[in-house]
Formats: C-alpha cells, sequence, structure tokens
C-alpha cells in the first residue's frame, strides 16, 4: 500500500515537471517544457524502472514537432543548445540500464528525429558503453559518428566493433575502406585480411583480394615509381 502510493506521488510529482507550463510562465519564457535535471535521479525511492518507463512514454509523446533540422524552440532547454529529450534520457540512461529498447532507439530519434546532433552524440556514447556486444548499437553509433560528427576514425572503429559482433560481412568492408580513407593502412590491411580469411568460397576470397588492393594501392605506390611511370 505504502509503496503503491510513493509510486503515485512521484508519477505525479515527475508528471508535474514535464507537463506544458506556457499557462503557468506566460510571459517569462519561451520554453514549454521543463528540462529534467541530473538530480531528479537522487528523487526516484527505488522506483527507478517505473520513472524510466513513464520517461520513455513522455518522449514519445513530443516526437512531432518540426525542427527544421535543428531542435524545435519549445523543445530548447533554457541553455538554448540542448533539447529537453536529451536531458529526459539521459537521466534515463543513468536509471536504468537494462532497458535496451530505450538505448538503441532514442540517440537516433534524439539526433535526427530532434536536431539535437550534439545530445545524440553523448547518447550514442552511453549506448556503446551499457551494451559495447551490440552491432545494432555499434552500427547506429558509426553513423553518428560518420553524418553527424564528421569522424571518419570513430565510424571505422565502431564498424569494426559491429562486424565483430554480428553484423552483415559488408559492415566489416565497409568500416576497412573508411580505415583506408583516414590513413590508417595497418588496420584497413588488418580488416581486410580478416575477410579474406573467413571468406567461403575461392570466388569472394578473390573480389576481397581485388578490393583490398584496389583501396591500398595508392599506399603502395612509391614517389620514385610514380616519377618513373610518368617520364615512360
Amino acid at each position: 500500500m505504502i509503496a503503491g502510493l510513493v509510486s503515485t506521488v512521484l508519477a505525479v510529482l515527475v508528471l508535474f515537471m514535464n507537463v506544458n507550463l506556457k499557462s503557468f510562465t506566460a510571459g517569462k519564457s519561451q520554453t514549454a517544457l521543463i528540462c529534467v535535471s541530473e538530480y531528479t535521479r537522487n528523487f526516484t525511492f527505488g522506483f527507478e524502472t517505473q520513472v524510466v518507463d513513464f520517461f520513455w512514454i513522455r518522449f514519445l509523446q513530443e516526437l512531432d514537432a518540426f525542427n527544421q533540422l535543428t531542435i524545435a524552440e519549445p523543445h530548447l532547454c533554457p541553455d538554448k543548445t540542448s533539447s529537453w529529450h536529451f536531458h529526459l534520457i539521459n537521466v534515463a540512461f543513468d536509471l536504468d540500464k537494462k532497458f535496451y529498447e530505450l538505448y538503441v532507439h532514442a540517440p537516433l530519434l534524439v539526433s535526427i528525429t530532434i536536431g539535437d546532433v550534439k545530445g545524440g552524440s553523448v547518447l550514442f556514447d552511453k549506448s556503446v558503453e551499457a551494451y559495447p556486444n551490440s552491432w545494432t548499437i555499434l552500427y547506429r553509433a558509426a553513423y553518428q559518428a560518420m553524418i553527424e560528427e564528421k569522424n571518419k576514425t570513430k565510424a571505422a572503429e565502431l564498424l569494426y566493433r559491429a562486424g565483430k559482433n554480428g553484423a552483415p560481412g559488408w559492415v566489416m568492408s565497409l568500416s576497412g575502406g573508411l580505415y583506408n580513407e583516414s590513413g590508417d593502412r595497418r588496420m584497413a590491411e588488418q580488416i581486410y585480411s580478416e575477410l579474406l580469411a573467413d571468406a567461403k568460397d575461392s570466388a569472394t576470397a578473390e573480389r576481397l583480394k581485388l578490393k583490398l588492393d584496389n583501396k591500398l594501392k595508392n599506399f603502395n605506390i612509391q614517389p620514385n615509381t610514380t616519377d618513373q611511370k610518368v617520364r615512360e
């Protein structure tokens, strides 16, 4: 009885923290939602799972804002750089590390749907830390690193780890290509050598060998060789 009462009171308090407060703050602030503070984690009273479930539901209810590739004004926190969605999920991550679906979906939604790229990167890093062997999370984090962060080396590492944890074979190949573009010849050679060793038939092995040779040929041509060819 007491536990149920505490849970209900907590839910009401958290709800009040996150409802639209325009009627209470008219003329004082343009922020329609209160950004959850990290201190929230200290007031769950043992009901972390229930709080995270509630946060996830509230998060999904606020996904329809048209953001024009940036955070919509009603969802900006007072710092005017981060989103209400990021803070909500960031606290949720700290409260429940067993909610796998949250770690899979929330970072991408924050980054793409909400337009909070920096917040998405923080959440992706936390997801990779919490589930280092989930190729799905690693692959999505690689997208964030490659497209949003413009970090080819980080993306290549994440793709490599995804390939080692069950992702389709082409993911490892993509990783090798990114390592090559980043100038890491050793890692590119290692990845393609592993693919070559894992080939199930000679035809596949030959295609992989040709791909390896093509991607690494720029490293194998010495300047004097090039000059010689030009003279010829």
